[in-house]
């Protein structure tokens, strides 16, 4: 980053009166042509995919009213991100888990559309945002192209994609093409559960986000360490939403059978804790606690903040300001250092 940039970052610091400087990884935006083309998809059998059945419909939909400008509007989402102490915000395009049942060039066609709605969206604030593409993940070829047109000709700054493809694990042989354009590209990979695979004993309570989210987070690492991913493609940026669900807390098992059993040490090269820090990890957890063991098992250099933007964390800035595990040169870097240079943003 160049030194002229930096000191811009610091005189914005003193025009507003803002101590520190943030970047948002974890927000998402509405796109609605490609939203518009994923509702016209057949309707799987089952019904249509959710993240779980709300028990509050009507409060649900005050929330989305209020929550629609954030999502759309990039001036009134400016203002929003400004109140939580923003400086920059990544944007993605959630797509839902319909697209990964479409055939793969229907679904290509919907991720162009999004990922030409997230650069339009970024090109209207550029000094606010940066975006995530997204690619078709059930035909990993056709994935490696989009992934590379988004990042060459778009100039979007990484891949924001869902924990499995229609229920298929991350870490099937099948999506080393995607890796290796990931790879050779130098961007990163952010991976957000897609609710979670089996439901059904998660409706109520929104126990489907509180434990079947991070469930899915943890079975997406897993698979990507047990499938040999972070061995092939030992340059590969990986990074994992809500501190890598339940994972990086419960490791000490893992490691455990690694040494006991063979069919699992003869997977991998290394135990599975030493994997930990070939990943990212966003702040969207909610608990210092939490955040200590996250910083001792993975190194607070692979912690960037995060706020699940329109949607969850209150003060995400605040939440890392007042974290009594970080030092103040480790803040900084959470809160902006280590996204700057994951994502090779100019600031």
């Amino acid at each position: 980053m160049a030194t002229s940039k930096k000191a811009g970052a610091i005189a914005r610091k003193k025009r507003t009166g803002k101590k520190h400087f943030a970047i948002d990884v974890h927000s998402h935006i509405d796109v609605p042509e490609a939203k518009a083309m994923i509702d016209r998809l057949p309707v799987p059998a089952g019904g249509r995919p959710s993240f779980g059945i709300r028990e509050r419909p009507a409060e649900q939909a005050k929330i989305d009213a209020l929550q629609k400008p954030l999502r759309s509007d990039p001036m009134a989402r400016s203002i929003a991100i400004d109140k939580l102490g923003f400086d920059m915000q990544g944007v993605s395009f959630n797509l839902p888990g319909s697209v990964y049942r479409a055939p793969a060039n229907e679904a290509l066609a919907i991720a162009k559309t999004a990922n030409d709605g997230v650069a339009d969206f970024v090109a209207r604030m550029p000094n606010r945002y940066y975006g995530y593409c997204s690619v078709p993940l059930q035909d990993a070829n056709l994935a490696a192209a989009e992934l590379e047109r988004a990042v060459t000709q778009l100039g979007l700054k990484g891949l924001w994609t869902m924990s499995n493809v229609a229920g298929r694990d991350l870490g099937d042989a099948e999506l080393g093409p995607l890796w290796a354009k990931a790879e050779a590209l130098g961007v990163p990979i952010f991976i957000h559960p897609i609710g979670f695979t089996s439901p059904e004993r998660m409706q109520k309570a929104m126990l489907w986000n509180s434990i079947g989210q991070p469930l899915e987070e943890a079975l997406a690492m897993c698979s990507l360490i047990y499938g040999g991913v972070l061995d092939a493609y030992p340059k590969l940026k990986l990074a994992i939403c809500h501190g890598g669900g339940y994972l990086p807390y419960y490791i000490g098992r893992h490691d455990w059978i690694y040494g006991y059993r063979s069919e699992v040490s003869d997977r991998i090269k290394k135990k599975p804790s030493a994997y930990l820090k070939r990943f990212y990890y966003d702040s969207v957890i909610f608990d210092h606690d939490q955040l200590e063991i996250l910083k001792r098992k993975a190194g607070s250099s692979q912690i960037v903040m995060g706020a699940d933007f329109p949607y969850t964390a209150p003060d995400p800035v605040g939440f890392i300001v007042t974290a009594p595990c970080l030092s103040k040169v480790e803040k900084e870097s959470v809160l902006w250092r280590n996204a700057a240079k994951l994502l090779k943003l100019s600031i």
